[in-house]
């Protein structure tokens, strides 16, 4: 029987610069199995076949000619997924055909590349299951994703400053306690990139952010960003309706209320990334829920 690729838990800022594992690169063994699933690799080691995300689905087309095919984009606090579900994965399928867009949802499914041209890769999910979650069940995703990223980034530091390649870096890592996937996955990337350590700063500067978004519900935050958190979106539901409010027509009207442009972008981008209100097009701003 065919082992199940477990799935891993990635960000969209990494998984998007994901790219195909070549057979090549593979162990013998697996190059030689006609079986063995299609395979992505990060810029930081991770192997992947199979993902399960959390966030907050924000579009939703079906773009089905002769069948339904679902398009979903899926924000995270560091980017997004894209999402699709046809004929052949008929429970994801239904599940999108029902939900209201904008909600929080838990889906695993199969990571794809599409190349239409030489250097023009695009990275999606297969949809393969899909639940609504809440806001709390997409924290503790983006804390736990986080967690294991940054193990990840360690790990791949430490191969960084090591200098080693290839046998010398596997048996630095596996004696450092890095797992045999990761280790082969770290010696890949190291053998594929330009500028790994240009990603991986990028990276960590963007689970900084996204982990901040956090914060605001914390309560570590400090009474006056409550505050203003609370003013936005006071404000937002006041103006916004369900069809949501015009940025600059919100911007007019949080100045006249004595609230600087420059706090309510600031508070706007951290609603943003945590997926509390979003852009159903460009210069609209809609509550999430």
């Amino acid at each position: 029987m065919l082992k199940r690729e477990v799935a891993k838990r990635v960000f969209a800022r990494e998984f998007e610069a994901c790219r195909e594992l070549e057979k090549s690169e593979r162990s013998d063994s697996e190059a030689a199995d006609s079986k063995t699933p299609n395979l992505l690799i990060s810029p930081l080691g991770l192997i992947l076949n199979r993902v399960f995300v959390v966030g907050v689905i924000t579009e939703l087309d079906n773009i089905g000619t002769q069948s339904e095919m679902w398009k979903a984009r899926i924000v995270d606090p560091t980017g997004a997924f894209t999402v699709y579900a046809g004929q052949y994965q008929p429970e994801a399928s239904i599940f999108f055909s029902t939900v209201q867009v904008p909600a929080f949802i838990a889906l695993t499914g199969k990571a794809r590349t599409y190349e239409p041209e030489l250097g023009s890769v695009f990275v999606s999910i297969r949809a393969e299951e899909v639940n609504v979650v809440d806001e709390e069940i997409r924290n503790r995703w983006v804390v736990d994703t986080a967690e294991q990223t940054v193990e990840r980034l360690e790990a791949f530091s430490d191969a960084l400053t090591s200098g080693y390649r290839g046998e010398k870096l596997r048996e630095y890592l596996l004696q450092k306690g890095v797992s045999s996937e990761l280790t082969e996955g770290i010696a890949i990337a190291l053998e594929r990139e330009r500028s790994p350590d240009e990603f991986a700063r990028l990276l960590r500067a963007s689970i900084r952010e996204g982990l901040k978004t956090l914060d605001l519900d914390s309560g570590n935050s400090t009474d006056a960003k409550a505050d203003q958190k609370e003013f936005v979106l006071e404000l937002l539901r006041e103006m916004g309706g369900s069809k949501g409010v015009d940025y600059s027509a919100f911007m007019g009207a949080a100045a006249s209320r004595g609230i600087s442009e420059q706090v309510v972008e600031e508070v706007i981008r951290f609603l943003l990334a945590g997926g509390q209100c979003y852009e159903p097009k460009i210069g609209i701003i809609r509550l999430v829920g």
